[in-house]
């Protein structure tokens, strides 16, 4: 007999509340590493933050903005601008803040800071096997150099 496997998704809405203002809207890439973990980070293009589930004080409601309001007596209902309607609820909790990247303790970054003569032009490549193929010669030929001139 034969057991077949289902996969499953849960879908659990999380209330993600920030220490700094965000805006949300102004970010083109948002990922979510680790929500279900101890401590969560949440990228958002280059900026980072890392939070901690958290105990919620209440219940948190989710609303979308209802294009279609009805109205029960049309006469007489006067129907508000803008009209919400209620998506879902949840009690998790992220509360998140700013994090910032900092060196390892022991670890020299003196070299790698860039000097203000450095010429670092950016190198494009047609295909990855091109750039792999590139690295592979350049630093082939490094490990030589270094054999040959130490």
């Amino acid at each position: 007999m034969a057991e077949e496997m289902i996969d499953s998704e849960e879908e659990i809405l999380v209330y993600a509340e920030f220490e700094d203002t965000v805006n949300i809207e102004k970010y083109r890439a948002i990922h979510v590493l680790g929500v279900n973990g101890k401590n969560p980070v949440i990228q958002m293009d280059d900026t980072f933050f890392t939070g901690k589930h958290e105990n919620a004080l209440g219940t948190y409601m989710f609303f979308e903005e209802d294009p279609e309001p009805k109205s029960e007596d049309p006469l007489f209902d006067k129907l508000p601008e803008k009209n919400l309607k209620y998506l879902c609820k949840t009690k998790k909790l992220l509360n998140m803040e700013h994090a910032y990247v900092t060196p390892k303790e022991g670890h020299d970054m003196q070299h790698t800071k860039l000097e203000a003569d450095d010429n670092i032009e950016p190198v494009n490549f047609k295909s990855l096997q091109e750039a792999i193929d590139k690295f592979k010669n350049h630093f082939e030929s490094e490990s030589v150099s270094e054999v040959i001139d130490p």
